[in-house]
């Protein structure tokens, strides 16, 4: 109530403003600007008042209690343009209401209890372009019912109670550019459905129970750009869904139940820039996903299952900006998750199960604006992880599980000397137990036992070759990362059957720090993994 009577406020002011005087003489209930424009509002009014100023060209009705409209309730108003019922109790509009209206380019019926429509409703309104039936309760669109409305450019159904379509309703619509179905109860479309939409720019069928659709649904929209599917019962893209919308820009599936996305479904969406998934239960991103969308600049995927980001996934994506991987699963970071991404400024993994991220993993990010990692599982950060990243404005940290040892020492101090420039979120200790509750960036070095601790250098480890002393060649190419523990776990592939010693030394000193492993008569691993512990 508060809504429709702010809207009766905002639309009478309007009116006000634009025809700056009254003219005297309107039906009662009524009020009339330069006699040219109509507005109606008050549950006594029944019907269309008959003493509206001949010379009219809009009029308005709003929360009145006219039920019916009947024939030719307007055939004296040639001059009419709009005509709009809002918030009214019509529950059924008579097939010659709107005759005579040879003029009429706008028609608004909404909210109100209209359950059906005849064909042949709007046969007269051939200036017509712009129709709106919204939020009644519509629940079948004849044949018939869009005759002869040819110049319509906009029509927008959504709201109703539409299950059932007529395959031919809009064979005469050449000229529709926006279309809304959005909000009704469409199962399937007809596969001929949209056919003579060609010059179609927008469709929008959001909050449907639409769950496939026919081979070639889509094929004559080459025009389209804009398509909006969010919050149906859709359950897998194949290649074919969208394979002759070149021209499609925005695409949204947000809120379906699609588990599988097929490799290229995208692949002819060269000028696709936004693209949003999300709230799904996407588990794998098969290779391929994203091949073709070279236009692309805006990617959110949050809200699906995803436990890994494959390698090169995106690697195609040269232009992209941002990206929202948000509410996943992904547990961890290698340093190829976003290579070719080296135009985005915006990174969103937070709210995922991240407990460690490799060193390198944002080195060709450098116009990195944002980096979103609150809200995982994170322990510690690799030293020198944002090292490069001088267009950072903000990372946010925050409710992760922080240990507050030595290691942390790093990333504490790059807390500090960015405080001026960079927006960053308060950090707290979970570890160890005494620094619980500790701000990070209120620490001293001796709260953190530096002394009886020495750090391995995360980034020094990343890549290590390890040589025989007798050949030039590589036995065994390495890549580490910390554990939860503490420690760092080595992964080795081997190259040659050759014994291998693995050894951690201090930067200063050429003594071991820990331990070193040697195995002799290796049979051939694919891989070997190495627990280094420091002391």
């Amino acid at each position: 109530m508060v809504k429709i009577t702010l809207l009766r406020t905002l639309l009478f002011c309007e009116l006000l403003a634009s025809n700056l005087h009254l003219t005297w003489g309107c039906p009662a209930m009524c009020d009339c600007f330069k006699g040219v424009k109509v507005f109606c509002s008050g549950f006594n009014i029944t019907q269309v008042p008959t003493n509206i100023p001949i010379n009219a060209t809009g009029i308005m009705f709003l929360e009145t209690s006219i039920s019916t409209v009947e024939n030719a309730s307007f055939a004296r108003y040639r001059d009419l343009k709009n005509i709009m019922f809002v918030s009214n109790y019509i529950k059924s509009i008579n097939r010659d209401a709107f005759s005579g209206l040879f003029h009429l380019t706008a028609l608004e019926i909404s909210v109100n209890p209209l359950s059906a429509l005849e064909p042949g409703t709007f046969s007269e309104l051939t200036e017509l372009r712009k129709l709106t039936i919204t939020h009644n309760a519509i629940k079948v669109l004849p044949c018939g019912l869009l005759d002869n409305t040819t110049k319509l450019e906009i029509l927008a159904l959504q709201g109703n109670h539409i299950f059932k379509m007529c395959s031919s309703i809009f064979y005469q619509l050449e000229n529709l550019q926006e279309l809304n179905l959005g909000s009704n109860k469409i199962v399937q479309l007809p596969i001929d459905l949209l056919k003579p939409l060609g010059n179609l720019q927008i469709l929008k069928l959001n909050h449907n129970p639409l769950s496939e659709f026919i081979p070639g649904t889509f094929n004559m929209l080459g025009n389209l750009t804009d398509l909006t599917l969010d919050s149906n019962y859709i359950t897998r893209i194949y290649n074919f869904t969208f394979e002759k919308m070149t021209s499609l820009k925005r695409l949204s599936l947000n809120s379906n139940s699609i588990k599988d996305l097929s490799p290229f479904a995208f692949s002819t969406l060269h000028n696709l820039a936004w693209l949003t998934i999300e709230r799904n239960q996407i588990a794998v991103l098969p290779f391929g996903t994203f091949d073709g969308l070279e236009s692309l600049i805006h990617l959110s995927l949050g809200g699906n299952q995803l436990q890994t980001i494959p390698w090169g996934i995106f690697y195609s994506l040269d232009k992209l900006e941002k990206i929202i991987l948000s509410k996943n699963q992904i547990e961890q970071l290698q340093n190829s998750a976003f290579l070719g991404l080296e135009s985005l400024t915006h990174l969103h993994l937070d709210y995922n199960n991240l407990r460690s991220i490799e060193s390198q993993i944002f080195q060709n990010l450098t116009n990195l604006h944002v980096i979103s990692l609150h809200h995982n599982k994170l322990k510690m950060l690799p030293d020198g992880i944002f090292d490069g990243l001088y267009n950072l404005i903000s990372v946010t940290l925050h409710s992760n599980p922080w240990r507050c040892d030595c290691l942390i020492t790093n990333l504490r101090n790059w807390i500090y000397e960015n405080r001026e420039y960079i927006q960053l979120s308060q950090l707290v200790c979970e570890e160890p137990p005494h620094l619980q509750g500790m701000t990070i960036k209120h620490l001293k070095t001796r709260e953190l036992n530096c002394t009886r601790q020495q750090v391995p250098s995360f980034k020094n480890l990343d890549t290590i070759p390890i040589k025989d002393l007798d050949i030039s060649n590589p036995l065994v190419t390495c890549k580490s990362h910390y554990s939860d523990n503490g420690n760092i776990d080595i992964t080795c592939e081997v190259l040659d059957c050759k014994g291998i010693n693995i050894a951690i030394w201090n930067k200063n000193t050429p003594a071991p720090l820990s331990h070193a492993y040697t195995k002799e008569e290796l049979l051939c691993p694919a891989n070997i993994t190495f627990t280094i512990i420091a002391v």
